[in-house]
């Protein structure tokens, strides 16, 4: 199976398990895909469709435990800067900080 093949295969098995999740009224998220997509693999009779959907499990599961780690990083550089003010400064921090006024 080429690329292409294995794509249009991938594509095609996760938008299943999107639309059954839909279908159901279900939740749709990274945890309802890859739980209706182990169903879907368990039920395959088809080796090819079976082999891809193991891995298009496996990939959605590394990418979901990559997010998770980003955003734990994240959180804890929030609760870092949690004694900062809540200002964005839009061009950074070089211009000189005046306490008179301009107006």
């Amino acid at each position: 199976m080429n690329r292409s093949e294995r794509e249009r295969l991938t594509d095609e098995l996760i938008g299943e398990a999107v639309l059954s999740l839909l279908s159901e009224n279900g939740p749709v998220n990274t945890r309802a895909l890859i739980t209706r997509l182990q169903s879907m693999e368990a039920k395959e009779k088809d080796i090819r469709r079976r082999e891809t959907l193991g891995r298009v499990i496996a990939e959605i599961t590394n990418n979901a435990k990559v997010s998770m780690r980003r955003q734990s990083g994240r959180e804890q550089k929030d609760s870092e800067n949690e004694h900062k003010d809540n200002v964005f400064q839009l061009f950074g921090t070089s211009q000189q900080k005046s306490t008179s006024k301009k107006h």
